[in-house]
């Protein structure tokens, strides 16, 4: 059950981290470069 509880938290950070990036970015409110340097830091 732990495990679940686990992946559930992180699905969610992930759903947090899509909403504070990608949204704005496709509102305009971003700039590129800041969304760009953004998604190099998470797939490392």
């Amino acid at each position: 059950m732990g495990k679940a509880n686990g992946d559930r938290h992180l699905a969610l950070l992930a759903f947090v981290v899509y909403e504070l990036i990608v949204f704005p970015k496709s509102l305009g409110y971003m700039s590129m470069e800041l969304a760009d340097f953004l998604f190099q830091i998470e797939k490392r």
